[in-house]
C-alpha cells in the first residue's frame, strides 16, 4: 500500500506545516510496499479524516471522525505541549514524556487498526504512524509546536 494526502489540503497550509506533513508521510510510506491500494487522506468538516482506499477506482472509505479520535488528539497534544515547556528539564522528565507519547500512540494505533478492520489490514506500527499524520492534518497546532511531536 502507499499513502497520500489530498492535494487540496496543501493550498491552505504554511511551508513549515507542509514540510512536517511530508516528513510524516515519508516515514509512513518508508515501510509500505508502494503497491496498490493507495490510501488518500481527506480532512473532514468535523476535524477528522476520511481515508479513501483505491486501486484504479475507489474501493472504500474509512471514516476517522474527530469524535472517534478526540481523546487521542487531546492526550497527544497535551504531551507535545509538555515537551515544549520542558525543553530544559532533566532527562527523567523527558523519559516520562517520551513514554507518555508512546502510550498515546499505542492506544491511538489500536483505534486506527479497529477502524480499518472491515476493509483492510493495517499493522499496528503503520497505524501508529498514520495516527501521527492524521493528528498533524487535523490539528491547528501553533507554528512553534508543529515539529515538537518528533522531539523528545
Amino acid at each position: 500500500m502507499r499513502f497520500r494526502i489530498d492535494s487540496a489540503l496543501y493550498e491552505t497550509v504554511s511551508d513549515q506545516r507542509e514540510r512536517e506533513w511530508q516528513l510524516a508521510l515519508t516515514e509512513l510510506n518508508y515501510e509500505a510496499d508502494g503497491e496498490p491500494p493507495t490510501l488518500t487522506l481527506h480532512r473532514r468538516a468535523d476535524g477528522g479524516v476520511d481515508v479513501h482506499i483505491a486501486n484504479e477506482e475507489l474501493i472504500g472509505v474509512v471514516a476517522l471522525s474527530f469524535g472517534l479520535l478526540r481523546r487521542h488528539f487531546r492526550e497527544y497534544r497535551r504531551v507535545i505541549e509538555q515537551l515544549v515547556r520542558s525543553t530544559s528539564t532533566g532527562t527523567k522528565q523527558m523519559e516520562t514524556l517520551d513514554y507518555a507519547k508512546k502510550l498515546v500512540h499505542d492506544d491511538a494505533g489500536d483505534t486506527v487498526c479497529d477502524a480499518f478492520e472491515t476493509c483492510l489490514t493495517i499493522d499496528h506500527s503503520t497505524a501508529r504512524r498514520l495516527f501521527t499524520l492524521i493528528f498533524l492534518i487535523s490539528n491547528e497546532l501553533p507554528e512553534t509546536m508543529v515539529t515538537r511531536h518528533r522531539h523528545s
